[in-house]
């Protein structure tokens, strides 16, 4: 597409938008002038040729055919006249010659400044459409040679602004959502207090420490997450026993899922499963995804957690009884603040919503990957994997 020119473009692409004229007659000027040397210097050599050798070449044969002759002085007389209208033809036919190079010097230096120019100046037009907002600013792929392969990455990166935009745009939406539940709850609690309503008792405090705490963990997890994708959370990467980490996790939640009245079952295999993995990041890991499923399992219903191995890595399963994840929402899961029901309130049991982001890049992080589909008995299953530990990479 031909981008249209920014009607609210900056400053500088503005002031480039009135020099771009200027621009394009300078380079046309240097194409011309880069053209016309190379006329010139053609016209002079021709011109040293034809006046330095070819007189002499002409003088030679003259003579050969003057000894070859009878005729004397009229012979010499007719090879001046002859001498002389070579070098008039000479000159008036370089004369001819340099004056057509220069109209062709013109033609092609036109053609040339406007092959350049016109993708340039889209390219020009486009950042400016871009710069103004309007991100679907694209360029024609179709130029030949490197002309072409600079609109294709041009346009790769407004595709890339464009998608970042978007998560941008959504990010602050969702975030807005989640934030505006647990403030409007302590709105309402502190508007209560004031009229009368409710008694600052153990029950309202409770109530009360449960929003901050919600605002703290929302607030304490983007963080979190933010470290990880810069790359600023560091990574113990060593041989680690899978079935050990989620011996220890399980453990560490038993008491809210009993709280809960979810069923909370472990099936660890008879052998040790050897990863090369970070045990706290893996176990922070089998953490937001056992929280994901308490949240997600009524009461009364079961969470079963599992460790296999294959020939090149250990899997963690955490399956729960709870309504599932759609197939359409299965990646979308992993997205920061998303919510597989966006009408559903979030409670005071809610997470933070970016549980399973983080999640997903700590393992990753580690160089094993994560996923949910359906569980056979209904409901989810969330799973991760750890590549299998290796003795040459790893120190005991």
């Amino acid at each position: 597409m031909k981008p249209t020119p920014a009607s609210a473009a900056p400053a500088g692409a503005a002031d480039g938008g009135r020099r771009s004229p200027g621009r394009s007659r300078g380079l046309m000027a240097r194409v011309f002038a880069a053209n016309l040397a190379v006329v010139a210097v053609a016209a002079v050599s021709a011109i040293l040729a034809g006046w330095a050798f070819a007189p002499l070449l002409l003088e030679r044969h003259v003579e050969s055919m003057m000894r070859m002759s009878s005729h004397g002085p009229g012979f010499e007389r007719m090879a001046a006249d002859l001498d002389a209208a070579y070098r008039l033809a000479l000159g008036q036919s370089i004369a001819w010659a340099v004056a057509i190079a220069s109209v062709a010097a013109v033609v092609v230096a036109w053609a040339v400044t406007n092959r350049l120019v016109a993708p340039l100046r889209a390219l020009r037009e486009a950042s400016s459409a871009i710069a103004a907002g309007r991100r679907g600013a694209r360029l024609d792929v179709d130029a030949p040679g490197e002309i072409g392969e600079l609109a294709a990455s041009f346009n790769a990166m407004a595709t890339a602004l464009d998608e970042a935009d978007t998560v941008r745009r959504r990010l602050v939406t969702d975030l807005a959502h989640e934030l505006r539940t647990p403030l409007s709850n302590l709105r309402g609690y502190v508007e209560a207090l004031e009229d009368g309503v409710f008694e600052l008792d153990d029950d309202t405090r409770r109530a009360l420490g449960r929003q901050v705490e919600r605002l703290e963990r929302l607030v304490t997890d983007l963080g979190a997450l933010h470290d990880l994708e810069a790359g600023q959370v560091p990574l113990a990467l060593e041989r680690t026993d899978l079935t050990e980490v989620v011996r220890t996790g399980v453990a560490a939640v038993t008491t809210r899922f009993a709280e809960r009245a979810v069923e909370l079952a472990v099936a660890l295999p008879a052998q040790a499963v050897w990863v090369r993995a970070d045990p706290v990041r893996t176990g922070q890991v089998l953490e937001n995804l056992l929280d994901n499923a308490r949240r997600h399992t009524p009461g009364g219903g079961r969470v079963e957690v599992s460790v296999t191995s294959s020939t090149d890595a250990g899997r963690v399963e955490v399956r729960d009884t709870g309504p599932g994840v759609a197939e359409r929402d299965r990646e979308a899961v992993f997205r920061r603040l998303y919510r597989v029901d966006p009408d559903r309130p979030a409670g005071a049991g809610a997470g933070s919503g970016v549980g399973l982001t983080i999640a997903k890049a700590l393992v990753e992080r580690q160089g094993g990957a994560i996923g949910v589909d359906a569980a056979p008995e209904g409901g989810a299953r969330f799973w991760f994997t750890a590549p299998l530990a290796d003795p040459v990479l790893v120190r005991d």
